[in-house]
């Protein structure tokens, strides 16, 4: 499917299948692509917006809507000045920066709200591209939520040895083909054409496959159970994936197992059926946690990935294990982090080139993660090309 476009060329990707079947979503795209377009040539730009989308429906008339648009008019005189309404009745001005005319229109805009505009910020002016994630999540939310995640099953009582053992019989005997999940991971560049897949993370659908196999158990109960299960389903996951037929057809792999996973006979059987080629572009992502918690066998698994050939990723939970676990001296080439607003005084942090932002489900994370210096991203929004 081509992007859809504007006279400008293709909008951010993913913002697109958002507006499918709204008509009103053309303003939205094109402020999108406009945006893109000032991250990707460093273009400084302002913009007013007004969040009409706040005020009580009583102030959302017809002429309400006039007067404003008039104030805004001293914001739009000056050349490649344009306004842009977005679905949800929001208006943004966009203008060159540093003039007159966009300070005018907002002194006008705070008398004409008056107490309203003292109850709750209904106009913000954002500088671009500094402002590129906020203004995008402004669009996104303007053409409605992204997909709702799958509900998960309701956490069980508890979780114990005999739960364990019993899981386990289950899990061995199942087939677990139906629960095998591709993520692409993509290579997504500032200006670029669009989401370039670089390899193909695949993972066992654990919410679906505990609502089958034990909606009544709450593996998180118990810690110290929960990591041999994870084991489990980490050889589950390989004998999968070892199938002759299947691991020859897949390419470059992504994989987050645990440290002693690789000591596995699934593993190591995997491992055989990878050529070189393969092995140097498959990604294998090891826990922060185990790097903490087990370090002497962390440091096992990763010197014995690095000797057959693989590129290595530290998985963290958030960012709050960043400060203890440096690539650098963790000996890994990649960080795998997952999107969250609290990632947003992280930025200067990150080491440029080095991070794969997970869950980037909203354009707010690619924003994000373009003015951080991350061009690996894995999210719901991609698709490649």
């Amino acid at each position: 499917m081509r992007p859809a476009t504007t006279p400008l060329g293709p909008v951010p990707f993913g913002l697109a299948a958002l507006a499918e079947g709204q008509p009103a979503a053309a303003d939205a795209l094109a402020l999108a692509q406009m945006v893109r377009e000032a991250v990707a040539a460093e273009v400084p730009r302002q913009a007013l917006h007004l969040r009409l989308s706040r005020l009580a429906p009583r102030l959302r008339r017809g002429h309400h809507r006039r007067l404003l648009r008039e104030a805004l008019e001293p914001a739009l005189r000056p050349v490649r000045s344009r306004l842009f309404e977005l679905p949800n009745g929001d208006l943004v001005a966009v203008t060159p920066p540093g003039g007159r005319h966009l300070r005018e229109a907002e002194a006008v805009l705070a008398i004409l709200l008056g107490e309203e505009a003292a109850e709750a910020p209904l106009h913000a002016v954002l500088d671009l591209p500094r402002d590129a994630a906020a203004l995008l999540a402004a669009v996104e939310d303007s053409l409605g939520p992204p997909p709702a995640p799958r509900p998960r099953p309701a956490p069980g009582a508890g979780f114990g040895p005999g739960d364990l053992a019993a899981l386990e019989a289950a899990l061995r005997g199942a087939g677990l083909a139906r629960f095998l999940r591709r993520h692409p991971v993509c290579r997504l560049e500032r200006g670029g054409e669009g989401p370039a897949l670089e390899w193909d993370e695949w993972r066992l659908a654990w919410p679906e496959l505990r609502a089958e196999t034990a909606p009544a158990l709450d593996p998180g109960a118990a810690p110290w159970l929960a990591r041999r299960l994870r084991r489990l389903l980490d050889r589950r996951l390989l004998a999968e994936l070892s199938r002759p037929e299947e691991a020859r057809r897949r390419g470059p792999l992504g994989l987050v197992l645990s440290a002693a996973s690789l000591a596995e006979a699934e593993f190591l059987r995997l491992d055989a059926l990878l050529d070189v080629a393969t092995r140097a572009a498959t990604v294998l992502a090891l826990p922060a946690e185990d790097a903490l918690a087990a370090p002497e066998d962390f440091a096992f698994a990763r010197d014995f990935a690095r000797a057959r050939g693989y590129r290595l990723a530290l998985d963290l939970p958030g960012p709050e294990l960043l400060a203890a676990c440096p690539p650098d001296r963790m000996g890994v080439d990649l960080l795998r982090l997952p999107w969250s607003p609290d990632l947003a005084a992280l930025g200067p942090a990150l080491p440029q080139g080095r991070v794969v932002l997970t869950g980037a489900d909203r354009a707010a994370a690619i924003g994000w993660g373009w003015e951080a210096g991350v061009a690996l991203f894995e999210g719901r929004l991609l698709r490649p090309r």
